[in-house]
């Protein structure tokens, strides 16, 4: 079809994101990580909070013009960003790119089910669905890579490059055909309604809202590790842009292939213990990162950035077994939701600990402060299971 082979190649623009590790070394120019983990806070606060009227907007005018207004509001902000020094500014940035993320996440998704609703192949969607997962890793994985060589190039390069291509991709998006069918519509109230029955649903008894609490809190040690920790711990390590991009593009090659291997990995040995192992490899790549050198660091970075998608397809699972088809969609949205809300809340306080000690000594508080809620969390679940017997 037309519609998804142009999405896979506006997927290809968008997520090939030059800027995404030569941004901490620019903002590093002139800000501290405080100032950082808020500009980045505000950016994913912002895209949270927009993401139903953006889908309201996308019913109204249509999911095309939705994803053409998202390329153009990321070209501009894109084009401005390496220009000035000013915080304020940046600020304005960061909220135009969550307005462009809104604009974007939601309105590809449901053109891309409505396109084959529309020749009705709609049960075909997952698999059409992991060929983008497939793509998005894949362009981060280049990105990285490439991202951290323009930098080093010339600093500016990575967001002039990267507007350029969101310009391409806004050129292109004009030829994306409107869906005749349209799958949701969204409007403010039922969508309120519908997020208070996606929260009932993950904490619809103590039981999943204990398993719920867990799932949050490592999937938000993921989180801060993607935005403020990552690229810093390799910073400290002694990594330049150019390094850094390649461990990250090297990470994300591995977690495409852990999403592909994913089912093999589910029946060896089922989601309990693949959500087990990876909040364990992600704790330990917290507690051990200060105690080792740049190869051990490097490795424990990789192995956090792998298990990243392990660890979201296993939580994907899980909480699917419990949360009924009506609200499911909600739900998931819901999870995503607080999972993202520690760093959105708590960011200045991570940046302000990271400025004062460093990212390794952080990364150990971190992993210490997860690992022992976890084990709070898997105490009271033992306790209401002893009680219920």
């Amino acid at each position: 079809m037309k519609n998804i082979r142009l999405a896979y190649v506006l997927t290809f623009l968008g997520e090939c994101y030059w800027p995404s590790v030569a941004a901490l070394f620019f903002y590093l120019r002139y800000f501290s990580f405080s100032q950082i983990a808020i500009l980045w806070a505000i950016q994913i606060a912002t895209a949270n909070i927009l993401e139903v009227p953006t889908g309201a907007f996308a019913d109204i005018v249509g999911r095309k013009k939705s994803i053409l207004l998202s390329f153009v509001a990321s070209a501009i902000s894109l084009i401005i960003f390496p220009f000035t020094t000013a915080f304020w500014i940046f600020v304005i940035l960061e909220m135009v790119k969550g307005l462009a993320n809104a604009l974007y996440s939601g309105s590809m998704e449901a053109l891309v089910y409505d396109s084959l609703k529309d020749e009705g192949i709609e049960d075909s969607y997952a698999n059409v669905a992991a060929n983008f997962e497939t793509v998005n890793w894949t362009a981060w994985a280049i990105s990285a890579v490439g991202g951290g060589y323009l930098y080093y190039w010339q600093y500016q390069s990575p967001w002039i490059i990267q507007s350029i291509m969101f310009i391409v991709a806004g050129i292109l998006a004009v030829k994306l055909i409107e869906p005749k069918i349209d799958s949701v519509k969204f409007n403010l109230a039922n969508a309120i309604k519908q997020n208070v029955q996606g929260f009932k649903e993950l904490f619809a008894n103590n039981r999943t809202g204990l398993i719920t609490l867990q799932l949050v809190l490592i999937g938000a040690g993921y989180i801060i590790a993607s935005n403020i920790l990552g690229a810093s711990q390799a910073r400290e390590y002694g990594m330049d842009a150019r390094g850094t991009g390649w461990l990250f593009g090297i990470g994300c090659l591995f977690s495409v292939v852990a999403s592909r291997y994913f089912h093999k990995f589910q029946n060896l040995m089922g989601e309990k213990k693949l959500i087990i192992t990876t909040a364990i490899m992600l704790i330990v790549s917290f507690v051990v990162s200060k105690y080792v050198g740049i190869i051990a660091g490097s490795l424990l970075i990789l192995m956090r950035i792998a298990s990243s998608s392990t660890f979201r397809n296993a939580r994907t699972v899980i909480v699917n077994r419990w949360i009924s088809s009506r609200n499911r969609a909600t739900a998931l949205s819901t999870l995503s939701l607080l999972t993202q809300t520690p760093y959105i809340l708590l960011s200045p306080l991570f940046g302000m600990m990271i400025d004062r000690t460093s990212p390794n000594q952080f990364a150990w508080w971190l992993g210490i402060g997860i690992l022992g809620i976890l084990i709070t969390v898997q105490l009271m679940r033992t306790r209401k299971d002893i009680i219920k017997i």
